[in-house]
């Protein structure tokens, strides 16, 4: 082998080596982008669960009220219906006579 074929070997050699190395620095950078991006969509994630889950706490609370408001008017349904009832019965004897006192006919 000649030197000259032995030189552009040699220069051959170094010209991959350089692409190879400007290769592997412009996968350093866009790993480093990926990893910023990574890191930035995290801690989007990260904010709209902690959101998500503050949403839900407040849901919560809200059908925890509901409930015992619910509670509370049946309740208050049921006494009104007894006292309805009781209302009515008296009605319905006076009406007929059943009440105790003299008709005035």
């Amino acid at each position: 082998m000649s030197n000259e074929e032995m030189n552009k070997k040699m220069e051959f050699i170094v010209e991959q080596q350089a692409k190879f190395v400007a290769k592997i620095e412009i996968m350093r950078e866009v790993q480093a982008t990926d990893a910023k991006l990574f890191k930035e969509h995290d801690r989007r994630l990260s904010d709209a669960l902690i959101a998500v889950v503050g949403i839900i706490g407040n849901l919560t609370q809200a059908q925890t009220k509901t409930d015992q408001s619910i509670k509370l008017l049946t309740e208050a349904q049921s006494r009104t219906e007894e006292r309805l009832n009781i209302f009515i019965n008296v009605v319905e004897r006076y009406i007929s006579g059943n009440g105790g006192a003299e008709s005035r006919a």
